[in-house]
């Protein structure tokens, strides 16, 4: 806090006086001088508005879309979805269909969006699960206005962004492509995204892999097969090292007080603590 006292009596600097800028004559008070200085008194209060760490403008939008679900009564983050088969199942079970061919079979998935595309009256998205040995498993889903209906077209158009997980429920059919998808008679929010994700197949610089891990866990099957891979390999010095009678014992890292069995004791001083350890 800076505080300047001004004075009022005599002065070495001249003053405006109320007849010009000279000096004040007999029976004419000076007038403090405005020097322009920030204190306590002329400075607004700091913003001190709740606002997100990560306030960027897509993840605004997405808090938005949210919002919109919240206040129709729509669980934006429901307990549970009345899923009768993975996208895995999906893949193995209707492997065989022909290009533009039904089988009236009517199935409820969820996944995650990796890809959308929304024209007319007819829209396209990608679902992603995760497979086996991390490889991702993908199915495309269909909506048309025929089918969902012009509201709930409208919704999927407005309230669904990319990393949103979603539940469809329809039937099962295999596109004019011959692609294998399922054309939705209705859908839901199973999990809202606040944070974006980068378009499939996208290069990741090295430093968003490593600084934003989920995203390349996401994006990237190579990433997904090295934690598979590293899991199995430790799984199995596990279960070799048991199978021939040895115990795993955990023992203190990077405790506060260091020693060993034949260390002499020492002191070091941590300075962001401001103490010292033995």
């Amino acid at each position: 806090m800076l505080i300047i006292h001004v004075s009022t009596g005599p002065s070495l600097f001249p003053r405006a006086s109320a007849a010009g800028t000279g000096p004040p004559g007999p029976g004419q008070e000076e007038t403090p001088v405005n020097l322009g200085i920030v204190t306590s008194q002329n400075t607004p209060a700091p913003n001190t508005a709740a606002e997100p760490h990560d306030a960027s403008e897509q993840t605004r939008i997405r808090m938005e879309k949210r919002a919109k679900l919240i206040e129709r009564g729509i669980e934006a983050y429901p307990v549970g979805v009345e899923r009768t088969h993975s996208l895995t199942e999906i893949r193995e079970k209707y492997a065989h269909l022909e290009a533009d061919e039904t089988t009236g079979d009517t199935v409820g998935v969820t996944g995650r969006i990796v890809f959308i595309r929304n024209t007319g009256k007819l829209c396209f998205a990608t679902l992603q699960e995760g497979g086996p040995d991390g490889k991702a498993v993908r199915l495309q889903i269909m909506l048309s206005l025929a089918n969902i209906g012009e509201e709930a077209l409208a919704d999927w158009k407005s309230l669904v962004d990319l990393g949103d997980h979603v539940f469809i429920k329809g039937e099962v059919i295999s596109s004019r492509r011959g692609e294998l998808s399922v054309m939705a008679d209705s859908w839901s929010m199973a999990s809202k995204a606040l944070r974006p994700l980068p378009v499939l197949h996208a290069e990741l610089n090295e430093e968003t892999r490593v600084r934003q891990r989920y995203v390349d866990l996401i994006v990237r099957d190579e990433a997904r097969e090295m934690v598979y891979t590293r899991a199995a390999i430790t799984r199995s010095i596990r279960e070799t090292l048991h199978r021939q009678g040895y115990v795993e014992v955990e023992t203190p890292m990077l405790q506060l007080v260091h020693g060993g069995a034949t260390a002499r004791p020492f002191e070091t001083h941590m300075n962001a603590f401001e103490c010292s350890q033995q």
